[in-house]
């Protein structure tokens, strides 16, 4: 009996530690911090390296990267604009797998002195041989999803800003769970500041579009001077 319970914890042990391997060789996180007179940032971020479709492994990549260079040009040209009170740039990402769709959420939050904001974007995209970029309005309905999301707001005014909801943005951040698609806010969007950057959860059934299986062309690469 002994040697059984043994015998299974060991099992168990590799299972753990085989699927843990397997979710971290897909990605790394680079950490990269600069600090001036005018401004700092401390960003960490996935780079992949293990996708099975290497063409989208380089565009969300790129993206990725993309996205980062905005803010830090954004960032730096603020500085530049004003003296004396430095530019704070802090860059928080979760990824998220279901199945074969990845969505990388990226989570900027940028401060100087008492002016504070938070916004939000993502990443999402298919692995595999039909590998694709998949933006909010190519997954669901947004006719449907805005109704969804009008329910929501109405029906907590405790939480949500009533009356300036204007729709979901096309590239409002999100993630898949199960059944369910998880939109991110940007911070003040569509509740006060003290929520930070609100979620919802919405179910997928009768708002998911269908997607035929097709590959993309492949997209050409460049390199990045700012995050190498």
């Amino acid at each position: 009996m002994k040697r059984l319970n043994v015998a299974l914890l060991a099992i168990v042990f590799v299972l753990l530690y085989s699927t843990g391997v397997a979710a971290e060789s897909q990605y790394k996180i680079v950490h990269k911090d600069q600090v001036t007179e005018g401004w700092e940032i401390h960003v960490d971020y996935p780079l992949f390296e293990q996708l099975e479709n290497k063409a989208i492994q380089e565009r969300v990549n790129n993206d990725i990267i993309d996205k980062l260079e905005e803010k830090f040009r954004m960032v730096k040209r603020g500085a530049g604009e004003s003296i004396g009170i430095p530019y704070l740039y802090y860059e928080e990402t979760i990824v998220y797998e279901e199945k074969e769709f990845f969505s990388v959420v990226m989570t900027s939050h940028i401060s100087r002195g008492d002016r504070y904001n938070s916004t939000v974007s993502s990443v999402n995209f298919v692995d595999g041989a039909a590998g694709e970029i998949r933006p909010l309005k190519e997954v669901v309905h947004m006719d449907r999803l805005n109704k969804a999301v009008e329910k929501i707001i109405q029906s907590d005014p405790d939480t949500y800003f009533q009356k300036t909801f204007r729709g979901v943005r096309d590239n409002t951040a999100y993630y898949l769970q199960k059944d369910k698609i998880v939109l991110v806010f940007n911070k003040y969007e569509v509740a006060p500041g003290v929520f930070g950057t609100p979620e919802m959860s919405i179910p997928l059934k009768g708002m998911k579009k269908e997607h035929p299986k097709e590959k993309r062309a492949p997209v050409p690469s460049y390199t990045s001077a700012y995050l190498k």
